[in-house]
């Protein structure tokens, strides 16, 4: 997804459609390449209208050996409500 299609998403998408912003680390990933945090803090202005939620969905298993491999996720936003019309 990118920031143009954000808006786009946000004025089309129903209730309760969802859609995965990014997979990986992202606390780790943004601390390599800080354009990673771009579409989260686009879509966190949305989240402070409280117009979607942010969920996440692990992608690999739980390591309990000496040396974890890095956990990869699907970061996922469900659209919560429509914004008000003035």
């Amino acid at each position: 997804m990118s920031i143009k299609n954000i808006k786009k998403w946000m004025d089309t998408a129903e209730i309760g459609s969802s859609v995965i912003y990014y997979t990986g680390n992202l606390a780790e990933d943004r601390c390599y390449d800080k354009d990673v945090a771009d579409i989260p803090k686009a879509f966190a202005k949305y989240a402070e209208e409280k117009r979607v939620e942010f969920f996440q969905k692990r992608k690999t298993k739980v390591d309990r050996s000496q040396t974890p491999k890095r956990p990869i996720l699907d970061y996922i936003v469900r659209k919560i409500k429509w914004k008000k019309k003035h």
